[in-house]
């Protein structure tokens, strides 16, 4: 069955599909939809090159595809998936977002919507991974030798003295 007839099945209603806010887009939640928008580009049902990015419990982003020349009985041999470590930087997973949809001859349409879509899982895993330290604001200078205004106005206390070996 071909693709555009798949999404004049699908189009009008599936369970995947949410109404969104009032006056704006139709959203869907099914697997291989990068945007989340229920559109025919981005479809993963209707369209026999899907491609899906998500990142799983542990924070790891898998890219998933489905291969060209599968026979239609291996479902499971359809798919290849590449997976990306949770330490892998943001430049690089998005290099790879754009060799496999774009470099490789795969879905170039997808390329942009692939790379925004990994950008904000490694943004969102980098920020779990390792959350800003604060570190309390030093005094420089004469100020963190000899105590500040005090030794400024001429009173010394027991408190204010360090030593030094």
């Amino acid at each position: 069955m071909s693709a555009d007839l798949h999404w004049l099945l699908l189009r009008k209603w599936n369970s995947f599909q949410h109404p969104g806010v009032k006056g704006g887009p139709t959203l869907s939640k099914e697997h291989g939809n990068l945007r989340n928008i229920h559109s025919h580009k981005y479809s993963g049902l209707s369209n026999h090159n899907s491609v899906s990015i998500f990142a799983d419990k542990n924070g790891a982003i898998t890219f998933t595809k489905l291969k060209k020349d599968v026979a239609p009985n291996k479902v499971r041999d359809a798919r290849s998936s590449s997976t990306l470590r949770r330490t892998t930087g943001s430049r690089r997973a998005n290099k790879i977002a754009a060799v496999e949809t774009a470099g490789k001859g795969y879905r170039a349409d997808l390329r942009q919507a692939a790379v925004a879509r990994i950008s904000a899982l490694s943004r969102a895993n980098a920020r779990t991974a390792a959350p800003r330290k604060e570190f309390p604001a030093k005094t420089r200078g004469k100020k963190s030798v000899s105590g500040g205004s005090k030794a400024q106005s001429g009173k010394k206390e027991d408190d204010d003295v360090i030593e030094l070996d």
